[in-house]
């Protein structure tokens, strides 16, 4: 259940993400809210960084990353 306020399409963030990242790079977020950039990040095959001060958003962000069919490890 995602009820971050401002929750960003995935498709704009993936080409975000390719417009910035170089091949295998890292996307840091500093401001994760419900891990919209990180979800893109993780799916176009960048190393994610992400920081988030709210334990809710967090755990959100921490499911939705989690949930995407990759071999991404998070800690």
């Amino acid at each position: 259940d995602n009820n971050h306020p401002t929750v960003k399409p995935t498709e704009l963030m993936k080409y975000l993400c390719r417009l910035v990242t170089p091949k295998g790079g890292v996307v840091l977020d500093p401001f994760m809210g419900s891990g919209s950039t990180g979800k893109a990040a993780i799916q176009e095959g960048f190393n994610f960084i992400g920081i988030e001060m709210s334990t809710e958003y967090f755990n959100i962000a921490k499911s939705r990353i989690e949930n995407i069919n990759t071999t991404a490890t998070l800690f």
